[in-house]
Order: C-alpha cells, then structure tokens, then sequence
C-alpha cells in the first residue's frame, strides 16, 4: 500500500517541497509534468514547492502517494517519506514547535485582531448579518469572517495553527469593504486596530 499523508500540515510540507524543487530542476522536469504524475493540479505542487501551503492545498496533498513522488523524482524509494518524517521530528523538539499566539511577522499584535474581531462581530449581530453575507460583502468566506471575529489572523502561515492560516496581509485589504458592509467610518477598522477606537 503506498504511503499516504494524511494528516501533515503546511510546517512540515516546506522540507519535502524545497528537496523536491531541487530534484525537479536536476531530472529537467516541469512542475505540470510532476503534478500529472502526482494526481495533483499544477497550482497545487506550486504550493508544496513554494512552502505556502493553504488548507485546500494541505488536503490535496495529503492524499499523494510517497512512492510515486520518489519514482518521478528518481529517489530512492522511501526519501520523500524520510524528508517527512523529519520534519515531524524536528517540529516535536520545543524550541521547534510554532507559538500560535505569535503572529510572528504581523503588524498587529494578537490583542488587536482579538479586539477587532469582538468589534466585527457586535456590528454584525447588531445588524443582523450572518456571516456568510458579511463574507460576500467583503469578497471572501463565512470561515474567513469567523476566524477574523475570533481574532485568529497571522502574518505568517508557519505562526498559525495547522490549517487554520487566516492572512493578515489578505485580511487588511478588505478592511474597506469591511467597513463599508458594517456601515463604518472609513478607517475605523484600522483605528480599533490600533487602539484608536474603543470597540
């Protein structure tokens, strides 16, 4: 039975995706080539080389079998799961596990994603908005304003818990249709972000 993984998120897939850029480059390969072989879409063994790996991503390549990355690839077979297999071991090491309170290269704190989404929320519900409409409002998704409402936005995928990336790069260029779907003030999301406004 091949090996299937299953339950590895985007920490750990960045190993196996820089190993295998290298090995592509070196058969003379294209990543549509590999991707066919893999059962994959081309944009998702894009994402395993590039290292960003969101949740629809992290899904289609949890059902890629090793052993087939290892004969397109001309590796032993076994190596993919090795590179794996280290990751995971080296991400279990404390010094090594991620700090999901940590937004790491974010320009708000987690406090201020926390009090903005309290804000969102109350506007909402006061409004008597669901989330999804909010959503379409802001040209996005239901799980996307729920993750805001909870404050869980990063700016960097590797702080945030595993497929659960909400960017914060993505989410502050929809703070004008935010506003505007809540009936705000043009900059009021930015000044609850900054403590400017009490939400």
């Amino acid at each position: 039975m091949p090996a299937i993984v299953s339950s590895i998120s985007h920490p750990y897939w960045a190993p196996l995706g820089t190993a295998a850029f290298e090995a592509r480059i070196k058969v003379g390969l294209s990543q549509a080539t590999v991707a066919k072989h893999l059962g994959l879409l081309v944009r998702d063994y894009a994402a395993l080389e590039s290292g960003f790996i969101p949740p629809e991503v992290n899904a289609a390549l949890g059902k890629v079998a090793l052993d087939q990355l290892d004969d397109i690839l001309e590796w032993k077979t076994g190596t993919a799961r090795k590179i794996i297999d280290k990751a995971i071991a080296s991400a279990v090491v404390p010094s090594a596990v991620p700090v999901y309170n940590d937004r790491g290269n974010s320009a708000y704190s987690a406090a201020a994603w926390i009090r903005l989404g309290h804000a969102v929320q109350k506007a909402r519900l006061a409004l008597h908005m669901n989330k999804a409409v909010l959503g379409y409002a802001m040209k996005s998704t239901s799980k996307t304003v729920l993750r805001l409402e909870q404050g869980r936005v990063y700016g960097d995928p590797r702080t945030a818990p595993p497929g659960d990336y909400n960017s914060e790069k993505y989410m502050l260029k929809r703070l004008p249709l935010l506003e505007m779907a809540l009936e705000w003030d043009y900059g009021q999301a930015t000044d609850l972000l900054e403590g400017n406004t009490a939400a």
